[in-house]
């Protein structure tokens, strides 16, 4: 009787497991905007409790991709908020009395308000706040000369700075409301020093402020290729930004800055 119910109850308890996990969210098929007249891009907007910054950096990200995308789709007309003054869809939101979370998590929602807009799709995000890290690593290494020998006494030592951006991009059809694009798109940006560990206190290092920045102008390229990867050239989701033009070895060989 125990087996019986065992050999019962298992598979039952998979399809239960199978049910609360569901279907993966994510739709990576690019979507056919190459086919839309009209397009509207609506801010990023930061996740709740995000900081200013958080926010703007969202701001940066859908000016700069509308902006990427416009190049490419020439045909098309791009709807999208350039300043405080020309805003058409934050304008169109304020009318309709919805947020950006809410368009954000409701397709329907982004679908009135692309028929509001007259457009064919409605592109939309969410940032989360970056990941800024530093890692000083110890290691005295010395500087090779042109010839492959040791060049001076003068020991160097590493510091990696990073930025890790990460967005979630939503693309809606206006005609059916159904969601046609959606994944989780991240830009992992590096940097990397090397100075003379004498000169350590006078070594001037890339701000948060500064990599905020980048990730502003890098994001919109990698969300950009991943809509359309057959018209942009393939921006890699890691991004080396700055390495010394120098070689240093250590005690394991020649270092690499990767």
């Amino acid at each position: 009787m125990i087996r019986f119910f065992s050999t019962l109850l298992i598979p039952l308890l998979c399809v239960a497991i199978v049910g609360c996990l569901g279907p993966g969210d994510d739709i990576v098929d690019p979507p056919p905007i190459s086919d839309a007249k009209r397009v509207a891009v609506a801010r990023f907007h930061a996740e709740e409790g995000a900081a200013e910054e958080v926010d703007k950096l969202g701001g940066r990200i859908s000016v700069n991709l509308a902006d990427r995308l416009a190049l490419i789709f020439k045909e098309a007309e791009w709807v999208y908020d350039i300043s405080n003054k020309v805003k058409p869809v934050d304008d169109e939101l304020t009318k309709m009395g919805l947020t950006l979370a809410q368009v954000y998590a409701d397709p329907a929602l982004a679908a009135k308000l692309g028929e509001a807009l007259g457009v064919d799709m409605v592109i939309i995000g969410m940032v989360e706040k970056p990941n800024l890290t530093r890692r000083d690593f110890d290691q005295h290494l010395m500087k090779q000369g042109r010839q492959g020998g040791i060049s001076g006494t003068s020991t160097y030592i590493r510091t990696r700075l990073t930025a890790i951006g990460r967005t979630r991009v939503k693309v809606i059809d206006t005609s059916s409301g159904k969601m046609i694009f959606n994944t989780r798109i991240r830009s992992y940006l590096k940097y990397w020093y090397a100075y003379q560990t004498q000169m350590s206190e006078q070594q001037i290092f890339k701000t948060e402020v500064e990599r905020y920045a980048d990730l502003g102008k890098f994001l919109p390229l990698r969300i950009a290729y991943m809509l359309h990867p057959t018209g942009f050239k393939l921006e890699e989701e890691e991004k080396i930004l700055l390495k010394p033009d120098i070689v240093l070895k250590g005690t394991g060989g020649i270092v690499e800055f990767n």
